[in-house]
């Protein structure tokens, strides 16, 4: 299985606009983040925040490839990339992309992104769905009221838990994604805690209580840490598994 992160920031971007903190004045390009997403064998997208046609531009992706996408939530750093997800173009004319979307996050986008342009896959939670040679599997996690997810991804003996927004994962999400080969999970805070999502220093612990062989941390706010450190201190605090991604990526499973 081939994982290519794309994006890694929270819903918004670093360096922020105007900002003068660490972060956002590191001459580290690991330290610049666009919203988070990644792209699996090359086939299958993982959420469409509004840097997706940025991420598809760039030379080492070829978007004709893309056969699906799937939404983990409505919020709009998850799904404002549906508008240009949908004009895909190929030598047999323009791609008609399937999302995989769960029933109850569709009934709550909040906007108009021309549905007859895709095949609209519903997805209900703990259902599998073959998209190619990847099984992907919805579990849900607690961050919006019954409507966001994580994504179980399978092929083979190898599996990958994407889950970028968070508070805490039910008993049953927990039970199906543990001893995943890789999982990432909520890193928007490092320490402070807030209500929808879980800070990183709980992710360590939950990457134990998971027993995954690796741990990413994504969709990572402004009240972190710059790359280096960041990478530094997970390490200290959990262990040689646990790691920080950056934008571009890419992993084999």
């Amino acid at each position: 299985m081939k994982i290519h992160f794309l994006g890694t920031s929270a819903g918004w971007p670093l360096p922020r606009l105007g900002c003068t903190d660490r972060i956002c004045t590191s001459k580290d390009p690991r330290d610049t983040r666009t919203r988070s997403q990644a792209l699996v064998n090359e086939i299958l997208l993982l959420d469409l925040g509004p840097d997706t046609y940025a991420h598809l531009k760039k030379p080492e992706i070829d978007p004709t490839k893309i056969r699906y996408t799937v939404i983990t939530h409505e919020h709009p750093d998850h799904t404002f990339g549906l508008w240009d997800l949908s004009h895909i173009y190929s030598s047999h004319g323009r791609t008609k992309i399937k999302i995989i979307i769960n029933p109850k996050t569709l009934a709550k986008i909040r906007f108009m992104f021309f549905p007859n342009e895709y095949e609209i896959i519903k997805l209900e939670s703990s259902q599998k769905f073959q998209a190619g040679d990847l099984q992907v599997t919805f579990l849900p996690v607690n961050h919006t009221k019954d409507s966001s997810f994580g994504i179980l991804i399978e092929e083979g003996n190898k599996n990958f838990f994407w889950a970028p927004d968070f508070k805490s994962l039910p008993a049953e999400t927990i039970t199906k994604a543990r001893s995943a080969d890789l999982v990432a999970i909520d890193g928007s805070e490092l320490k402070i805690k807030t209500p929808s999502h879980e800070t990183i220093e709980e992710g360590i612990q939950l990457g134990k209580a998971l027993q995954a062989k690796k741990v990413y941390f994504v969709h990572l706010g402004h009240r972190t840490l710059p790359h280096k450190d960041l990478e530094s201190y997970v390490k200290k605090k959990g262990g040689d598994n646990f790691h920080i991604p950056y934008d571009g990526l890419e992993i084999s499973l």
